[in-house]
């Protein structure tokens, strides 16, 4: 088991920590203005790859992890990159449509460009290689041209002081490495029959999981959208810097999750057991990482990113409860509500997650600035955290009269 988080969940940590070398270098070559365009392109694109991704990350790996034939395995894997390709074709107009009319990104395709190698995420394989228990997979595939991108461009933005060159070269490398995944591990049999009909007629049936992603993640990605509209260039670029700690954060609670979702639903295994283990070791990780992120990060974006970008505490504070929020409710949705078939109660905790956070966060971001929209992002994750974790005690009262009629019976 710890070789495996070792593996799943460092390796995507290595290609964040690439990134996270990066963002100092950008708000001094690019300044404010370079900094809040690819912020607001970060943004749109990330809320993009959820839509492309069509919730295959969610409802993929425990259904490749069950599935004991290899042929059916890379069925499903052809199938969800013909509808992933469909759904990133359809988002790259409309992403360029709605930064048009972003206000905020002045440098139109820097953002555009930030847009689309975000959104070029929703079509890698990490899930499936999580879900056949291929780590290495991952590094080759996903992790390696990422990180290559990422600092291979370093001296570029020295040299040239054009920060579209990072954004380009994540969009093509990222793109590189999924069709050099399919080159490899997938043929034309695999495809047999998706034609357009097809296609239409698969993307329908995802709806559910997609529509839980899709709601979970545009709600996650709207914090800087919000605050955009109710803050000054200055007070959006402080709330970016706390908000770059958050999503490295978010990386290390997708590796850390990822890592146990397909070992969790494995065949043959005592599910339970492992579901509280995913559980502890999840909430392990938000509770440092709320406490690194409270005490560290206003220090720390300062010295990265000028402190002019520096972040305030109770704005780091509040995205360190969301942080850990988000850690729990990572469990309890993809290790224990889906593989039990309650994809309504998650579908139902993310929509009241963004009924409840979207007005707090445009509420509080008018009156507060930067530390209304992250208290109002907290306060919605409150309320997905709430309705999981009642449904799970649910599970666990269900399961409790079963073991006992059993043992009545035997």
């Amino acid at each position: 088991m710890i070789r495996r988080i070792a593996a799943f969940a460092g390796l995507p940590l290595l290609a964040s920590l690439a990134s996270f070398i990066l963002l100092p270098i950008i708000a001094r070559v690019g300044g404010t203005p370079a900094w809040n365009s690819l912020a607001v392109g970060q943004a749109v694109g990330s809320i993009a790859a959820i839509v492309i991704a069509l919730g295959w990350p969610l409802t993929g790996p425990s259904a490749v992890a069950s599935a004991r034939e290899e042929r059916v395995r890379r069925r499903h894997y052809a199938v969800s990159f013909v509808t992933r390709s469909f759904m990133f074709i359809c988002a790259v107009p409309l992403m360029a449509l709605a930064l048009m009319f972003t206000s905020g990104a002045g440098q139109f395709w820097i953002a555009f460009l930030m847009a689309s190698a975000q959104a070029a995420a929703g079509l890698t394989p990490a899930w499936y290689c999580i879900a056949t228990g291929h780590a290495g997979r991952i590094a080759k595939y996903d992790v390696i041209p990422r990180m290559v991108a990422t600092l291979g461009v370093i001296p570029l933005l020295f040299a040239t002081g054009e920060i579209y060159l990072y954004p380009l070269a994540l969009l093509v490398l990222g793109l590189a490495g999924t069709l050099w995944f399919n080159k490899d591990h997938s043929n034309r049999q695999d495809y047999r029959g998706l034609t357009p009909g097809a296609v239409l007629k698969e993307i329908w049936r995802l709806r559910s999981g997609a529509g839980i992603t899709v709601a979970a993640g545009a709600y996650a990605s709207t914090p800087i959208l919000v605050v955009q509209f109710a803050a000054s260039a200055a007070g959006l670029a402080a709330f970016v810097s706390a908000e770059k700690f958050y999503r490295i954060g978010q990386l290390a609670t997708a590796a850390l999750g990822n890592s146990l979702q397909g070992w969790v639903s494995e065949f043959g295994t005592d599910h339970w057991h492992r579901r509280k283990f995913s559980l502890m070791a999840l909430a392990g990780l938000g509770l440092a990482g709320w406490l690194m992120l409270a005490l560290l990060g206003p220090w720390a974006s300062g010295l990265l990113f000028g402190s002019e970008r520096a972040a305030d505490f109770l704005t780091c504070f509040w995205f360190g409860l969301s942080f850990l929020l988000v850690c729990v409710t990572t469990s309890t949705g993809a290790h224990w509500l889906v593989p039990a078939k309650r994809m309504r109660t998650v579908f139902a905790s993310t929509i009241a997650g963004a009924v409840v956070g979207l007005p707090a966060m445009v509420i509080l971001a008018h009156l507060m600035g930067g530390q209304g929209g992250a208290l109002g992002l907290a306060i919605g994750e409150v309320a997905v955290t709430v309705i999981q974790l009642r449904a799970i005690l649910g599970l666990l009262r269900d399961k409790a009269s079963d073991e006992k009629v059993e043992g009545v019976a035997s």
